[in-house]
């Protein structure tokens, strides 16, 4: 069943083209990475997906439901957000957390069983039990990026959408939430959309990668298949060799010092 399907989308502010006739379709339980240099239109295509940036012309629905006809309020009931650089609130990791369950409240509702299991599973799955009580601001950044995967999980929307979740941590917290990322996808069919500038995760982790080139789609097809399609150096002006990963045995990508 396709979850998300984005046809012809084009984004233009004051005449320019962010974003030009990209198409894409996510089924329920994908995991698609959104590749391209900076200014390629990733974060735009995300912004688009939650209605803060305005569509210029195509057409976006939500398992059959055209975007259009839904309210910020019930589009987050398909899609959630975690993004980079955000501003950490002084709060507490639980408060914090509960307010991913402002889309199932209006003014007068109070919490409920259904928020109470929507927050305890949130905080099973991202382990982050251990520090509920703790403010904010005293994370590590990749405690917080948990805590903010959490927030989004709480939300219960079918679309976890990811802006770059871990271009500001260390090795071994990008890993442990690509390894995170990566569970809520293959164990709890959460399904993923991903703007990376790790190019070597999406092929390894995703099952779908998008590759975009000033605003428009220059690939578009099975992770598996983006190494045999000659496309790299021109997404990235950039030659590169791949080699099999000692380890894995799957084929990587290295940047090449080779002239172009």
């Amino acid at each position: 069943m396709s979850l998300l399907t984005v046809s012809e989308l084009s984004v233009s502010i004051d005449d320019k083209s962010l974003l030009g006739s990209v198409s894409v379709e996510v089924a329920e339980g994908d995991y698609l990475c959104v590749l391209g240099q900076n200014g390629a239109g990733k974060s735009t295509l995300l912004k688009a997906l939650m209605g803060i940036t305005a569509i210029s012309s195509g057409k976006i629905t939500f398992a059959e439901r055209p975007f259009k006809q839904l309210s910020q309020k019930q589009l987050a009931r398909y899609v959630s957000y975690v993004g980079q650089n955000h501003p950490i609130l002084d709060m507490t990791v639980s408060d914090f957390i509960r307010l991913g369950r402002y889309t199932h409240h209006d003014a007068f509702s109070t919490w409920s069983d259904d928020d109470k299991t929507a927050f305890e599973n949130a905080v099973q799955l991202t382990d982050i039990s251990a520090f509920l009580d703790r403010h904010c601001p005293s994370l590590s950044g990749g405690e917080y990026q948990r805590v903010q995967i959490a927030a989004a999980l709480c939300q219960q929307s079918p679309i976890l959408l990811l802006d770059e979740p871990t271009s500001s941590l260390d090795p071994h917290h990008q890993l442990e939430v690509h390894t995170l990322i990566k569970q809520l996808n293959q164990t709890h069919q959460i399904t993923i959309i991903e703007v990376t500038h790790d190019l070597n995760h999406a092929i390894q982790n995703s099952q779908h990668i998008l590759a975009l080139k000033q605003g428009k789609t220059l690939w578009y097809g099975p992770s598996t298949d983006l190494l045999s399609a000659p496309i790299l150096p021109l997404l990235y002006d950039q030659n590169f060799v791949c080699v099999q990963h000692p380890e894995t045995g799957q084929l990587i990508a290295l940047a090449s010092e080779a002239p172009q």
